[in-house]
């Protein structure tokens, strides 16, 4: 079978009919970029079913967070962020981490980290992405979709000259459990941890984490390690060198990664960040929480409108007026 770039090997894995009126085209990227050889990552992007030769527009990269897929952007009724993305004009692609979704889990998944997700697999992403639309994409990521962006961007993976801009929903690395602040805590956790096959399905999605995600948590919840590299590269301080649009949500009732937090993530990587906070106080229908800040009838109608108008003023360079 011929690849669809010509950069790696991809393979048009299904191109799949939705609710009658929209269609799925997902790819299935293999960038051999790694010491793990197996790894694939699905990219899905969003089309209208009649019009697929019609001229796409900017492209819009949606990251999901821990314990989810593709489906958290859209559903199989035809509903989501990213449909009213594509709606607007804009042109959505989902991304989908190893083992969720249609990225099968590779040999060395237990290992898998932000860190790794940052360094290896947004680069190839990038590049095909900007092969197929020749544009410079927009990053939407909730949760710790956020986080792998913004670990890129320290990393130098995602930097002014490959993207547009960054939108950001609940995401945050500077809070963490008091107690695994602790050593012996830390160490507990770690023992814990190693006893265990990948993280169990959780009631708060459909998919598991490796555990390597949960150690780089404990790791960074380390009262003098911080949000680092495993190789000690300070995070924090490579923001500083990156200036890129950025829009941030955070969420009045998101208790495990609060508005503050979320807000000084943003504004270490653009000093003019777009900061909202999402509550009644606000101006908001609700005070809103880590979920239906993206997926509710009040997230239509409220969130998802400025995060297009948003990403339509930064493209004619207004997203600061």
């Amino acid at each position: 079978m011929k690849s669809s770039s010509n950069l790696f090997p991809v393979s048009l894995i299904r191109a799949e009919l939705i609710a009658e009126q929209f269609i799925e085209d997902t790819y299935l990227l293999k960038p051999n970029n790694s010491s793990d050889r197996s790894v694939q990552i699905a990219v899905t992007r969003l089309g209208f079913y009649k019009n697929e030769t019609k001229k796409k527009g900017k492209p819009v990269i949606l990251i999901h967070g821990s314990f989810t897929n593709r489906g958290f952007w859209f559903s199989q009724k035809g509903k989501g962020l990213a449909r009213a993305l594509l709606e607007s004009g804009l042109d959505p692609w989902m991304l989908e981490l190893r083992g969720h979704g249609d990225s099968p889990e590779n040999i060395e998944y237990n290992q898998n980290s932000i860190d790794i997700y940052a360094g290896y697999d947004i680069p190839a992403v990038i590049d095909f992405i900007q092969e197929q639309t020749m544009q410079k994409p927009v990053w939407i990521g909730h949760s710790m979709g956020g986080v792998i962006v913004s670990t890129a961007l320290a990393k130098g993976c995602i930097t002014p000259d490959n993207s547009e801009a960054v939108v950001m929903l609940g995401s945050q690395v500077s809070r963490f459990p008091f107690l695994l602040r602790l050593p012996v805590f830390r160490l507990l956790a770690r023992i814990i941890l190693s006893l265990r096959k990948p993280l169990i399905k959780s009631k708060l999605g459909p998919e598991h984490e490796p555990l390597g995600i949960a150690k780089e948590f404990i790791r960074w919840a380390g009262l003098f390690h911080g949000w680092k590299s495993p190789k000690g590269q300070k995070y924090w301080h490579e923001l500083k060198k990156i200036q890129i649009p950025v829009l941030a949500f955070g969420a009045k009732k998101d208790k495990g990664d609060p508005v503050k937090y979320c807000n000084k993530l943003a504004l270490s990587i653009d000093d003019n960040a777009t900061c909202i906070e999402l509550s009644k106080q606000k101006g908001f229908k609700r005070d809103y929480n880590h979920t239906n800040m993206v997926i509710s009838e009040d997230a239509k109608s409220e969130v998802w409108p400025k995060i297009i108008n948003w990403i339509n003023l930064t493209e004619k360079g207004q997203s600061n007026d």
